[in-house]
């Protein structure tokens, strides 16, 4: 996926500045496909180069004038052949599994204290999703139904992603303290 397409998808809904399009990417795809505001702007100026979005200027004085951004018919025909066109496997790149590929060369310890690191960070993730702020909700609640279930079908995702990742970190973590070396089994 490109960040390109997740503006189109959300300008579908409806015209929005550079900021109010942050706000939605971080309430919603930024579980898997995170964006700075610097990236999105970028992003806007070469999508509207390519005709994919309008811009309209609205003057604020004394404040800088506000650009809203407004999906083209080009843009709506990018995004919809793009929803249809199937993906490549994406490349996982994962730092912290380049350390435990190596971590035979550490203390136990040691090991465990990057484990650690990273289940913090699962964790969080998970209390991040069951923290979805109230206007997001209100937001899903303003879009059909059948739209609602999409959105909340990558929530879905990532709550068993990080759920998976919490249980293995677990086990490995208990693994090592005992000086087991062997494959964690998660049982269902």
């Amino acid at each position: 996926m490109s960040l390109e397409h997740a503006i189109l998808g959300l300008l579908d809904y409806e015209p929005m500045t550079g900021y109010d399009l942050k706000k939605m990417i971080d309430v919603s795809v930024a579980h898997f496909w995170p964006a700075v505001q610097s990236q999105i702007y970028k992003t806007l100026g070469r999508m509207e180069t390519d005709g994919w979005v309008t811009v309209e200027t609205i003057p604020q004085e004394p404040r800088p004038p506000r650009k809203v951004y407004a999906i083209t018919e080009a843009g709506r025909l990018e995004l919809f052949n793009w929803l249809q066109t199937p993906q490549p496997a994406s490349e996982i790149r994962l730092a912290w599994l380049i350390q435990i590929f190596f971590a035979g060369r550490l203390s136990d310890e040691k090991i465990i204290a990057l484990l650690e690191h990273q289940l913090q960070i699962y964790r969080q993730r998970l209390q991040g999703f069951s923290a979805i702020p109230p206007e997001t909700h209100d937001q899903m609640e303003e879009g059909s139904p059948r739209d609602r279930f999409f959105w909340l079908l990558t929530v879905d995702y990532g709550v068993a992603n990080a759920i998976f990742q919490v249980r293995w970190l677990e086990t490995v973590i208990i693994s090592l303290r005992k000086g087991e070396y062997h494959l964690p089994t998660l049982e269902s």
